[in-house]
Formats: structure tokens, sequence, C-alpha cells
């Protein structure tokens, strides 16, 4: 048992490392995210780039003008380090579309949007930003998916050290007062760890090999089905074997009349949840594919209760129920003694009293479905912090926009598609709870009004009227006294008066065309 644990322990691979490389959720590539995931990539190269946020707030109120200038000092320093390999890096001193969209309507906080390489180390490149952010007076942070992701599975291995203390206190006791035995709590333990080290040791091993799905709740998943059933198949195993104790069998006979009666029952019971959790590896969604990590768990389980327990229980016989001597003694509980009688007896009264006792729990604990990882963050992290801060400061969804991706085969730098995609954009503005949607026509959000035709026409229509006033008093400064000449003489006047007024404004139309 030793060596097997041993050789487990020294081949398991980088858990954590492995997690977040490969245990992150995935879609099918049909879906219409990982479709616009292509496209995207497409777009940038077919380069893998993830984008952080750097946040710069003022606790006390405002920027000032020397804390604006050293933010924007800050992002020239990032965008000129070459160790953090950025592919853009975009601030509010860039231009006035992105002075208006990274800066708060309170003016207390700025953004800096960096596109890295997601080829490297997510926590490093936080790091090396945090590093150069530091301003006085102000309070930094860097956030984003990646490192809000990053968080979240850091968060969850601590909740996971802190799920197997709990769950092994708890057994150690549950087993304590069920056998009243001090050895049964140690060695049950010992078979269901050793089965959770086992199982872990493979499931890593083939996801590091071949890629088999994991997910961030893998290993917390394990750890509550391998020590809940194993527990229950353990007491089930031990109380036969002490029956058979009792009867006067001897320790070997007695342990293989448990493996055969009790053993079989676990074994159907193993095998129908190793099934269940097998059957998951036909889902598309990569978080339940996860979950066939259980069912090697469970054949693991099956195989080490059925020999290491056979080993002890033979091994020790009666004294592995020690201190305890009278082995009949705690045979009969006077509480569920009781209640199975009184069940029994009263089926419709029992039945009553469950739905009664089960109506005021359909009215407590309903939240709202949450899908956001952030939220099961604490607020110390500084990625969540960051997080609140934008959320505080911007418009909802200012720290994870969405983004609609169009795919042409024909470029779409032409004026009808580029008109098309101006009423997309005002369409999706016009939505209930968008707050704004900037395009390739809306820069920063809001329309630019030389681009439309409406404005056209009006500078169009000024630039007309200015030479056709400035004709209309060259005629009526140069107006011929027509009436007193002879007829043929008035003619030719008015015909020189209408060429002279015709010569202007067709000239006039050329720079304005």
């Amino acid at each position: 048992m030793d060596r097997v644990s041993l050789i487990a322990m020294f081949t398991l691979p980088n858990i954590s490392q492995l997690v977040r490389d490969k245990g992150a959720v995935t879609l099918p590539a049909n879906v219409e995210s990982q479709v616009a995931n292509k496209i995207q990539k497409k777009a940038a190269g077919g380069k893998s780039v993830r984008t952080l946020i750097l946040v710069f707030n003022n606790k006390h109120g405002k920027l000032t003008t020397d804390q604006t200038a050293a933010v924007n000092d800050t992002a020239t320093a990032i965008r000129n380090d070459s160790s953090l390999h950025t592919t853009s890096v975009t601030s509010p001193g860039d231009n006035a579309a992105a002075q208006k969209q990274l800066t708060s309507d309170d003016k207390t906080t700025q953004m800096v949007m960096v596109t890295l390489p997601n080829k490297y180390k997510v926590r490093t490149q936080t790091n090396k930003l945090l590093n150069k952010m530091n301003t006085p007076g102000l309070r930094t942070y860097v956030t984003g998916n990646d490192i809000l992701n990053e968080d979240f599975s850091t968060v969850t291995e601590k909740g996971l050290q802190k799920t197997e203390i709990i769950a092994a206190i708890f057994i150690f006791i549950v087993l304590i007062i069920v056998f009243r035995s001090l050895l049964i709590p140690i060695i049950s333990l010992l078979t269901v760890g050793l089965s959770y080290l086992l199982s872990l040791n493979i499931v890593m091993n083939l996801a590091d090999k071949f890629n088999f799905p994991i997910s961030n709740f893998t290993q917390v998943f394990l750890v509550v089905v391998l020590f809940g059933i194993g527990t229950d198949y353990n007491i089930l195993l031990y109380d036969r074997f002490k029956e058979e104790i009792k009867n006067g069998q001897a320790a070997v006979a007695a342990a293989k009349t448990a493996r055969h009666h009790a053993g079989r029952t676990i074994l159907y019971s193993g095998s129908s949840v190793l099934i269940g959790f097998t059957a998951l590896s036909l889902a598309k969604f990569s978080f339940y594919r996860s979950g066939v990590a259980v069912a090697v768990g469970v054949a693991i389980l099956l195989l080490v209760l059925l020999t290491f327990n056979m080993f002890f229980m033979a091994t020790l016989g009666e004294r592995l129920f020690w201190p305890s001597k009278n082995l009949s003694a705690h045979d009969r509980s006077f509480l569920w003694n009781f209640l199975s009688k009184f069940t029994l007896s009263h089926t419709f009264v029992m039945v009553g009293i469950l739905v009664i006792a089960a109506i005021p729990l359909l009215f407590v604990g309903n939240h709202p479905l949450n899908f956001n990882n952030a939220d099961e963050l604490p607020d110390s992290v500084q990625s969540k912090a960051g997080y609140n801060v934008i959320q505080a400061h911007y418009p909802a969804g200012m720290s994870g926009p969405s983004t609609l991706y169009i795919e042409n085969k024909k470029p779409l730098n032409n004026q009808k598609d580029l008109a098309e995609l101006d009423d997309l954009t005002g369409y999706l503005k016009s939505e209930p709870g968008v707050k704004s949607v900037t395009s390739v026509t809306r820069p920063s959000g809001s329309k630019i009004n030389q681009l439309y035709l409406k404005s056209q026409l009006g500078k169009l229509v000024s630039g007309l009227n200015q030479p056709i006033t400035g004709l209309k008093r060259f005629k009526k400064a140069s107006r011929v006294p027509t009436k007193s000449l002879p007829t043929p003489t008035r003619h030719r006047a008015l015909l020189r008066s209408r060429n002279w007024l015709m010569v202007p404004r067709a000239c006039s139309l050329v720079p304005n065309s």
C-alpha cells in the first residue's frame, strides 16, 4: 500500500497547471461564440491573444491633471516594454473616442486596454503590469476574463483543500459513532484516500497525455463522490464482517463471507454509479464530460475496497473494532428502531410530515441563475476588486463587452455595406438594456454627422447659397436700364445679363461637387 501511494504521488503531474491549461470550459465548434472566436483569431492573423484591463481609480474624487498624465505615461511605458510582447495598448490619451470610452462619467476612473499573446502565463503578465502601474494617489488593478478565471482556479484549489479536511473529519466522526472503534475510521480513510490518490493520478495523466476531459471541479467531484460512497460501502462491508465474527467465524472466513455477500451489493451499486458517470462522456459540453473522471474514480474505489479491506479484516479480525469488546452492544439503535416501526405503521402520516417539512424549502434559497465566475471570488482578490471598480463607475458590461463579428467573402468597406452596418449599430443601440454600441461607423458610440447625407447636403446647399447671394448682389449692382434703349439693343443687353448669371453659377458647382 505504501509503495502504491508513493508511486501515485511521484508520478502525479502538476495538477494546478494542468487544470489551467486544459481545464477551461469549452463549447462545441458549431456554437456561435466558438465561430466568433475563430473569426477573431483569423482577424488577428492567426494569433491567440488575451485582453487585460488596467484600472486607475482616485478614491477621493476626480482624477487630477497630473494623475491623468501619469496614466498616459504608464500606457506608453507598457507599449514600449518589449518583455510584455504587447499586441496593442489603448489608453484615454490616444484620441477623443478613447477618452470618452475609457474615462468614467464621474471622472474618477480611467482604464487602459492591453492586448497580449496568451501563450504566456497570465499570472506573470498581470504581475508585470501591476509593477508598472504603481501611481501615487491612485488605486490600481489588473482585471479581465483570463486573470479572473486564473484567480477562480486558485480559490477553487483552496476550497478543495478545505473540503478534503472537512470530509475526513466528518467521516471519522460518523464511523466512530457507528462502530465505536478507532481503527475502522482510520482504515476507512486510508482505503478511500488511496482510491482518490490513484484515480486522481490516472485522470490527470490521461488529461496530460491524451486530453482526457477535466475541469476546475474535477478534484471536487472526486472528493465528494469517492469519500461519500466509499464510506457508505465500507460501513456495509465492516458491518457484515462484524456479523460473521459474532457468529463465531474465523477472521479469514468472515472476510470471505463479507466480500461474497456485502461485496456483491457494493459491486452492483458501484457499477450503476460508474455507468451513470460514464454516460456523461456523450455530452457535448466539456464541463459535463469532465464528470467521466468520477467513473474512473469509482472503478478504482471498488478495486481498492474489495482488496485492501480484505487484508485488514483477515489480519486484524475482531481487533478491527477496538476498543469495543462487545460486538452486540450497538446492534440496535432505539431512535432508528422507533422511526422505522412508526413509518411502517403510519405511512401516510410520515409522508404528510415530510411534505409539510419540504414546503418551506420551496420558498428558501431560490437564487437567480448566475454564470459569472467573478461573483464567486472574494472582494479581497485584486482582479475582483478591479472588476468591482469598473462595475461601480462604468456602464454594465464594460468589463466584458459582447462583440458581434460579421464575416463576408467580399470587402465591407463600401458605401452600401457601411450603411447597413450603421443601421445595425443603431438597431442594437435601441434595444432595452444596451448602454452603448461602437462600430466602424461609430467608433466612439455616437454618430459622426459628417458621414451622413443630410449633413453633406446641408453643407452643399450652404455652399451654393453663398455664390447665389453674391450673384444677386452683382446683378443688382450691374443692372442696365433697358427700358430706355431701343428694342434690339434692349434684347442684347438682357441676353448679356443672363449670360453673366449663368456662367458664375455653373462654375460654382465644380468645387462643391
